[in-house]
Parts: C-alpha cells; structure tokens; sequence
C-alpha cells in the first residue's frame, strides 16, 4: 500500500473546485532500467552502497508515484528533469512506457531533462563486478522520446535548446527551460577520444532572447507565466552559487531578472536533491521564488502538489510512504550513510590548504598531530562530526523550519570542532580552540544559518525566510 505523508498540511484528497488548476511537481526520479542489471555483484552493490538516491528502488518508487497521480487525477505532472540514473536509453524507454500510463488516463505531464538524461558517458549496463557502455540519448533522440510530454509541437520550441513553452492550463504558461551543458559532453563510445561530462548548468544568450519573446506573447494573451527547468535559479544558501557552484545556473543574477522582467514569479526547480524555497528580489523589489524538490527516489521521497486559484498560486509539500516496502527506511540510512562522502568531498578539496597548514603548523606550534593524507582526514572528521553532519543532510534534504533543532545541530558542529582541536594539537588546544571559535567559526556559521535555519543573505538588510513546504506565490 502506497500512501503521501503530509508536509507543512494535510492536503487528504486533492478537490478541484471549478476554477482552480491542480498541478503535482517532481524532480530527479533517476530511473534506472532493471535490464541494466546484466547480474549481480559489486557494480550493482556499489550503486546501493555509494548513492544517497535508490536507484535499484527507482522503477518501484516511479510506480508509487503514478498509481497516486491517477488517484488523485492532477490536471498535469511536471517533472524537473533528472529522468534517468545516467541517461541510459533503457531507462527513458522504461519512464515514458510508464508515463504513458497517466497519458492514457487523460493526465498531462511535461518534461525537461537534467544534466544526467543526454549523452552521458556514465551510461552503463552493470555485470557481475563490472560495468560496460550502454547505449545513451543525444538531443534529437530525447526530443523524440518525450514527444507527448512537451515536445511535441516545433513551434512551441526554442531552437537553440531543448527548451519549450507549454499552456497546461487556462490562462497559464509554462517555460520550461534547458539549462544543461550536455552539447560540451565527450562520448568514447560515440568515437571521441575521451569521455567528458558537465553537471554544470547555464542559458544560452540565444534562448533567454525566446524567453523574452515567449513571455511577451504569453502576456500579451493576459496569462500568468511560471518555468521549470533543472538547476537552481536562486541560491538556497548563502554561498551556494561559491561553494557548489556546478548546482546554480551561471550568471543567475542576469537570468533572475530577465524573468522578473517577463513577470515570472515561479520557478520549479531540482538537481541539489533538497526539498527547499527561497525568494529572492531585482533592484526594483520585484521578486521571484524558486521552489526546488528534491529526488523523488532519495529520502524523503517528496512531492509538491499546486493550486492555483484566482491568481495565486499555493505550494504544498507531501512525502511518498510506504507500508510493505521497505525503501523508506532504507532511504533514510542511505541518506545517513553519505556523510563520509561528504567528509571525503570536504576532506579532499581542503587537503592542499591542510598540507600547507601542517607544515605551518609544525614551525609555529611545534607538536601536531594533523592527518598525513585524506583518508586520515576523513576519519578525524567522521570521529568528531559524524552525527550533526548526518542530522544537517537529513535537515537541508527534508527541508522546513526547525530553529530548536538547527540550533542543536549549530552546537554540536562547535563541540566537534574543538574536540577535534584537541585530538589533533592536544598540547595547543588551550588557545588555539579559543582562537579558533572567536575568529574562524564567525567567519563560517553564517552560510551555516542559512542552510540549516532556512535564511538567506543572513545578517544583511536584505535577510529573508521562506517556508520550505507550504507557500502562497501570487502570479500576477
């Protein structure tokens, strides 16, 4: 039995009075074609081991998804790209073969693909303890696949991308925008030299000229306008656009207010796997959401369903549960279980810098004990920060407002890093954890606030919260 468990509401049955549009909104299923698996063994465990998603659970937990779409009988499904695990034709034949189940039953889903879904050169068939090259999709063949969710039509199209717009409902159009880098990819198996990959996203000059003509028209009719596409619009968190910058589109800022100009005020958006809003303003206070969903196969499995009425338009959040199956519990400790990614993610773009400090220190301090390579790193920090790093995923991916609770994560961050102080330079410890939580961590906690306690542009003029699960968006 598959059930929703209610996010910020409890939305019960989805009830469509007559003049309110009723949308659902996923991102990243990452499906993955069971005929994949050639047989098993440690490249198909390594998938269950090393991926925070449940791509072995993924045609199960699609399926979940559509046997509650054609329940609750959505007017429209949009799906913010992600389709597939590594864009493997296998995979897109599985998720249209299913999406035309909800075709058939009169619902209408529209796509747009990830930076995963065209000319991955990670597309694999998995045998036994090793993998092999599995036929994957160009532009041209993605286009053709999804013809009947959103590609249909060639003068609704952007030419310069896989872009479209769409009118799923009166009065309403949608942008759906192709912000992915795939065209850069390199293909061994497609006779390149070498294979090349861009997670990395960015509009092309090109396509924000349609948009402009697109919306123009749009408005012209007197529609509202909202957009989908793949990576962040907005910075969830301060330093996003720094720190992780291969999850927000390039030159955001530019793209941001060519929208508000456009009059879009919604922006569904994926790829970072966290279920999260933000709200962000162009110098003339004019201001947009971007409302990012996480994976649909990584814990908490989320959902957002849409009501517009009367210009206005209400997010609510709701997560896929299940009874007899086990992949939510799973999900949760593999979300869990990627903290030493994390650490080994953190671990080895600080090691240049830890090298260079070890040396210092060693002058300067006299006995260290700082870690000889990034294995050694990963295990002093997973010794000392292991369960707030894990609370932390568990907090940014689920989304919400939890001040106690982000709080408490804040000061068990604190308490691992001194203790961590004193495990690596004991006889120094007395001065340099002072030294340290007085200078350094102020520095730090901020972009810490912003992601954990949902702020942005913390401790500025221009600081704001928006409530992850459950907003009002006005479209006009």
């Amino acid at each position: 039995m598959i059930a929703f468990v209610a996010g910020a509401t409890n939305p019960g049955e989805m009830e469509q009075s007559d003049n309110e549009i009723r949308w659902m909104v996923v991102s990243d299923p990452h499906v993955l074609a069971p005929t994949l698996i050639k047989s098993e063994g440690e490249a198909s465990e390594a998938l269950a081991r090393d991926e925070m998603k449940l791509p072995l659970e993924s045609e199960a937990i699609l399926n979940a998804l559509v046997d509650t779409v054609l329940r609750e009988r959505p007017t429209t499904l949009l799906i913010a790209g992600d389709l597939t695990f590594n864009g493997e034709l296998a995979s897109h034949q599985l998720l249209v073969s299913t999406l035309d189940r909800l075709r058939a039953a009169g619902v209408n889903t529209l796509v747009i693909p990830g930076n995963h879904d065209i000319s991955n050169p990670y597309a694999h068939y998995f045998d036994g303890d090793s993998t092999s090259s599995a036929p994957t999709v160009n532009r041209t063949e993605f286009a053709a696949l999804y013809r009947d969710y959103g590609y249909a039509d060639p003068a609704l199209r952007d030419p310069n991308s896989l872009s479209y717009i769409a009118y799923p409902a009166p009065g309403i159009a949608l942008l759906a925008i192709d912000s992915n880098r795939d065209e850069e990819n390199t293909l061994v198996a497609r006779g390149d030299k070498n294979n090349s990959y861009h997670s990395a996203g960015r509009v092309k000059e090109e396509t924000l000229d349609w948009i402009r003509e697109q919306a123009a028209i749009a408005k012209s009719e007197g529609r509202s306008i909202v957009a989908m596409m793949h990576h962040h619009l907005l910075e969830h968190f301060d330093g996003e656009a720094r720190v992780l910058r291969n999850y927000i589109v390039d030159d955001y800022r530019t793209l941001m207010t060519t929208l508000i100009d456009c009059d879009v005020r919604a922006v569904f958006t994926g790829h970072l796997h966290i279920t999260d809003a933000v709200r962000d303003f162009n110098a003339d206070g004019d201001s947009i959401f971007d409302v990012a969903t996480g994976s649909l196969t990584t814990y908490p499995f989320p959902l957002r369903t849409i009501t517009v009425n009367n210009g206005l338009m209400h997010v609510d959040t709701r997560f896929l549960a299940s009874s007899g199956e086990p992949w939510v519990e799973q999900g949760r400790a593999q979300v869990e279980n990627g903290v030493p990614i994390l650490a080994g993610t953190i671990a080895r773009k600080a090691w240049s810098r830890l090298d260079k400090l070890k040396a210092m220190a060693g002058s300067l301090l006299g006995d260290v004990s700082l870690p000889d390579n990034v294995p050694a790193a990963v295990n002093i920090l997973l010794r000392h920060l292991r369960q707030p790093l894990g609370e932390s995923l568990l907090l940014v991916t689920r989304g919400g407002e939890d001040p106690q609770q982000a709080a408490a994560i804040m000061q068990s961050i604190r308490d691992g890093v001194s203790a961590m102080i004193g495990d690596i330079m004991p006889k120094q410890a007395n001065f340099v954890t002072p030294f340290v939580m007085e200078n350094l961590m102020p520095r730090v906690e901020p972009y810490m606030r912003s992601a954990l306690e949902d702020r942005n542009h913390v401790d500025t003029d221009s600081e704001s919260s928006t409530n992850d699960h459950c907003l009002d968006i006005p479209l006009r």
